[in-house]
């Protein structure tokens, strides 16, 4: 099959592309090794849509995140994701905290960002009375927004998708050659791909398939962070970071878009891509950088713990490495893309679509493209008055499936049948949100499962909890 993209990763940077790329008239297909879309790094994220303070002028992320920043009010009311506008709290506690707050500041004038300004201790307290005594000013950013990442990742792919977009799951990239007509074939364990163009977003795995088309120009590496989830009861408003270090911003209280809120993360350099794994020294910093921004913080509310991989381009000054293959023509490296990469995506998929166009894609709008996407109604966001409507035109949307979170099973089934549809209980999850509350899928999941195997006409022992193989029952014990 001959495409004109071939984009390997589906991420926040492969979907945020794929959702540029459907605006024109090219043929565009996006391979993922998981089972979903935002299966790796975009799901294990606090979702923080930075606003640009932060990245030292003249580097690549502090020419991108700006722009990418401000473009999700508008992405927002287009693809029908959830936002929040919380505002970014830089906290200080010393009188070097307060030169770092300074030098924020300038960052964020030469960077273009707006709205940002210093704050004395109290007027730090009365915009966050919790906040610890030992806090003696604040970097205020007004513009930062939430967004849940995995939801602006599915939103980018469903609306790419509507436009003609293809989508390949499950089909991890084993192969890359590159061919004398000046075109690739990109292998898979059960299909091949000719295309003119690849752009490489694979996430800490960017290196290893750059090295399937002989090229050797980057390393890649994960930075482990720990992240816990909060139930409902923290009392702040505003993401708070401590002054930020070298290499880190530090560990943060997030509201989320949901109600919940984050700690997250650590950082440690790891030499394992694939460890995803919680260690207790881990939880235990996050548990101490809580209290550091709030004293009163009790760790009985954390209801689950998590982890992720940031990927960090090795020996590439701590920036993004968005640029064409040195070695290879047609090869788009957009590799590193670690914070700020959610709140930087679609300004990111803007330069490697001016990439593609100067290594030679003829870039021809499309007359009918549509920008928009119908959501998924959130039942529990609707007036008593809509809910009802629902429930009378489908008796299902009254049936409560999950009851921390109100979703009912109404919800689940059009979630399935998306255009991008969930096919695994993760990505019922995701979409919906069922399983994310305080019981943690304990009442709900086998309620999911019976719902998957039942839609998709499959046995329960072939729901997937997420990962291929990976069924969540074996057989029954009786009978």
């Amino acid at each position: 099959m001959k495409y004109d993209v071939v984009i390997i990763g589906g991420g926040i940077t492969g979907t945020a592309i794929a959702h540029e790329l459907a605006r024109f008239q090219c043929k565009t297909i996006l391979l993922e090794s998981g089972t979903d879309v935002a299966f790796s790094a975009t799901k294990q994220n606090g979702g923080v849509i930075h606003p640009g303070y932060d990245p030292h002028p003249g580097t690549l992320k502090a020419k991108l995140n700006p722009p990418g920043a401000r473009m999700f009010p508008r992405l927002s009311k287009e693809l029908g994701f959830k936002i929040r506008h919380t505002g970014t709290l830089v906290v200080a506690y010393s009188d070097k905290d307060l030169h770092t707050v300074d030098e924020l500041l300038e960052n964020a004038k030469a960077n273009g960002v707006e709205g940002v300004e210093k704050l004395n201790a109290s007027q730090l307290r009365a915009r966050e009375p919790h906040i610890s005594d030992q806090a003696v000013g604040a970097l205020l950013a007004n513009t930062t927004v939430m967004v849940d990442p995995f939801e602006v990742a599915i939103a980018y792919m469903e609306n790419a998708m509507e436009n003609g977009v293809e989508l390949g799951l499950c089909q991890k990239v084993r192969k890359i050659r590159k061919r004398a007509e000046e075109d690739f074939i990109v292998y898979t364990e059960d299909k091949q791909y000719e295309t003119r163009f690849i752009v490489n977003a694979a996430g800490v795995h960017a290196d290893d398939v750059a090295a399937m088309a002989g090229i050797y120009e980057f390393k890649m590496q994960g930075r482990h962070g720990n992240l816990c989830v909060l139930d409902k009861v923290m009392p702040i408003h505003t993401v708070m970071f401590p002054c930020p270090g070298p290499d880190t911003k530090g560990i943060a209280l997030i509201p989320t878009v949901s109600g919940n809120c984050l700690i997250g993360s650590t950082a440690t350099m790891r030499e394992d891509k694939y460890d995803v794994t919680n260690d207790a020294p881990g939880i235990e910093e996050l548990i101490e950088g809580a209290k550091l921004l709030i004293p009163e913080f009790d760790p009985k509310c954390i209801i689950r713990t998590f982890a992720g991989q940031r990927p960090v381009a090795l020996d590439n000054g701590n920036d993004f490495y968005i640029k064409e293959s040195d070695t290879v023509k047609g090869f788009i490296h957009a590799a590193g893309i670690q914070s700020p990469g959610i709140a930087s995506s679609p300004a990111i998929a803007e330069y490697v679509r001016d990439l593609l166009a100067d290594a030679g894609l003829d870039l021809k709008e499309r007359a009918d493209y549509d920008p928009y996407r119908q959501p998924i109604p959130d039942f529990s966001d609707l007036s008593l008055e809509e809910q009802d409507a629902l429930i009378k035109e489908d008796s299902r949307w009254g049936k409560i499936v999950c009851r921390c979170e109100t979703v009912p099973e109404g919800e689940i089934v059009a979630a399935i049948h998306r255009t991008l549809g969930a096919r695994t209980v993760e990505g019922v999850k995701r979409r919906t949100r069922a399983g994310m509350g305080r019981c943690q899928s304990g009442f709900c999941q086998y309620k999911v499962m019976q719902i998957l195997s039942r839609e998709l006409g499959i046995p329960e022992e072939e729901v997937l909890f997420e990962e291929k193989g990976a069924q969540v029952l074996f057989g029954k014990i009786k009978g």
